[in-house]
């Protein structure tokens, strides 16, 4: 979604045009179409499912993509939008999930004239305390104020800014609607201001994206899909900037992006303008060292057997030798969230058969400890990965493998194995680096 306003904020920024995003984003319509069911609904991993926010996510997405000139067809659009109605006839009280499902569907409906204005009205009236996130909160504002009713969003607004709060030690965990108090702000400056909500309600929101992201060590996709967008609705109202950069003056937000071999001198920016402005640095780049071995809310462990169940050690692997890759994984306190597991193979490694994996669909891996069914996996050349849907009653403990080959003969670097919170990043494990060599046959 934030593809559709990437080259937006380039061009007001002076950046490089990515002249690939068009395509990107007519495959990325042509892939979520490709996972949508006969009922409307659409899956992560696959056709279908039963992820009501996750619906309304997708069609958003279409919506803004048609907006923007992008060909959706009308027969997967219209299912799409039946699948949104069903969900609001069919929710009979808000309060059930804190509304996140119903709110995200009738903002969605509103975005293209259909929402039911009393429905909407009533929420707002008598049932916003029943709303359990600010962003479903922001969702009915936004909808209020896209059908005329801008009195009413504005209290809707302002109950939305009230409950961006610094997150209490057991909120500290995903949430089923893949959000965060930061994702959760990003949305309320985007929607309010797509919406026509006041100034007001959009600096206090800007504020609390500040609060929010200085509390945030690392970003989820979803909250970087959002705080692109609030990016280029507060772009929008940046016209009162004045700057002098390095002696030149320049009218508007400033993006500079500066190469390492750029700062042997000085970047002076000085604000000529009326208004107290940030300066916001960012700074990347990659390790001179290997990252060590770290835990922060998972542990994992790579471990090497034979077919048969014994310890292997591929650091001393045979050319056509094949072992069985075991990641085990502990979360000591298991809490809902999405996990992603990542293994990347060493250059002289490949994945030998997609069919042998700890289900035990053959049988041959069935010795395997504390195996867990992933609800998605992939095998690609350079790395194996497995979903996981965990609940705070599941095992602290589970495994998922794979089995791989020892094929070119030669030195290798060993990379890390990684598992993390798809939506909570900061809940992360990893393993060390090592080598291995591969004798040939």
């Amino acid at each position: 979604m934030p593809l559709l306003y990437v080259n937006e904020l380039a061009s007001a920024a002076h950046l490089a045009l990515d002249d690939a995003i068009d395509q990107r984003i007519r495959d990325a319509i042509d892939r979520v179409l490709a996972r949508q069911s006969s009922n409307g609904s659409f899956g992560l991993w696959g056709v279908g499912g039963d992820d009501a926010w996750l619906d309304a996510y997708v069609t958003d997405f279409l919506t803004r993509a048609r907006e923007r000139g992008f060909a959706v067809p009308d027969v997967a659009f219209k299912l799409a939008l039946d699948r949104l109605r069903n969900i609001v006839g069919t929710t009979a009280d808000a309060s059930k999930d804190g509304g996140r499902n119903l709110a995200y569907a009738l903002y969605v409906l509103a975005r293209n004239g259909t929402a039911p204005l009393g429905d909407l009205r009533y929420l707002a009236d008598a049932r916003l305390d029943d709303l359990g996130t600010p962003i479903a909160k922001a969702q009915i504002a936004a909808a209020l104020g896209l059908l005329g009713d801008r009195i009413r969003a504005e209290r809707v607004y302002k109950a939305a800014l009230d409950d961006l709060k610094p997150p209490t030690a057991t909120e500290l965990f995903s949430r089923e609607d893949y959000g965060s108090q930061l994702r959760d702000a990003a949305a309320l400056v985007t929607l309010a201001s797509e919406a026509g909500g006041s100034r007001p309600t959009i600096v206090n929101a800007v504020a609390k994206i500040e609060q929010a992201r200085a509390r945030a060590p690392y970003t989820s996709t979803q909250e970087n899909a959002w705080l692109v967008m609030a990016a280029r609705a507060m772009a929008k109202d940046s016209g009162g900037v004045s700057l002098d950069v390095a002696g030149d003056n320049v009218k508007g937000a400033l993006y500079r992006t500066v190469k390492a071999g750029e700062l042997s001198q000085p970047l002076k920016v000085t604000n000529t303008g009326e208004g107290a402005l940030q300066a916001v640095v960012s700074v990347s780049g990659a390790p001179t060292t290997p990252e060590p071995a770290a835990e922060s809310g998972f542990k994992i462990e790579r471990l090497y057997y034979t077919l048969d169940g014994e310890d292997a050690d591929p650091t001393k692997a045979k050319q056509n030798q094949r072992f069985v890759v075991v990641l085990k994984i502990t979360e000591p306190a298991a809490q809902f969230g999405r996990v992603l597991v990542a293994d990347y193979l060493p250059a002289g490694f490949e994945i030998d058969n997609p069919k042998l994996v700890s289900s035990g669909e053959t049988g041959t891996l069935s010795w395997i400890e504390n195996a867990k069914e992933p609800a998605y996996s992939e095998f690609r050349d350079e790395r194996f990965s497995a979903a996981f849907e965990r609940r705070p009653k599941d095992p602290p403990v589970f495994s998922v493998a794979y089995v791989v080959r020892a094929v070119s003969p030669g030195r290798y670097v060993l990379p890390q194995a990684y598992v993390e919170d798809m939506y909570r990043p900061d809940r992360f494990g990893r393993t060390g680096t090592g080598t291995i060599e591969i004798a040939p046959k």
